[in-house]
């Protein structure tokens, strides 16, 4: 059947929902102690994470935010965990806590910071006294 001049055909689009990986770093270590703030590793993300070769271009395809003392990011498929740790390594490195503090996969879409153990440190300084 034809349609008639002037019926437009209702166009069926298929509404696509978009599938985010959702991925958390937590911070609550290092904010507890002051070290520094959720909100500093937030905007470090935000300004460093490359989308398509540039950073700053996140757009609607990775999404930053807080949640209590956890940075949550949301992206679109394909995006590594592992770019997480080595970014929240070098912000580490930029604020010069990369010798106190690193960076554990605690749950499958999480990474931990935590501080490092000194055990070493305490029994050397038990034996000089």
């Amino acid at each position: 059947k034809r349609m008639p001049k002037g019926v437009l055909k209702k166009k069926t689009a298929a509404k696509v929902k978009k599938n985010f990986l959702t991925f958390y770093v937590d911070c609550t270590q290092p904010v507890k102690d002051k070290v520094f703030k959720t909100q500093e590793l937030k905007e470090f993300f935000s300004q460093k994470i490359k989308v398509q070769g540039k950073t700053g271009n996140l757009g609607e395809s990775i999404i930053v935010g807080e949640e209590d003392k956890k940075i949550k990011i949301q992206a679109e498929p394909p995006f590594a965990k592992r770019y997480l740790k080595y970014l929240t390594k070098k912000f580490l490195k930029k604020q010069d806590l990369r010798n106190y503090l690193h960076v554990i996969a605690s749950k499958k879409d999480t990474y931990e910071l935590r501080y490092f153990k000194l055990e070493s440190e305490d029994v050397e300084q038990a034996n000089i006294q």
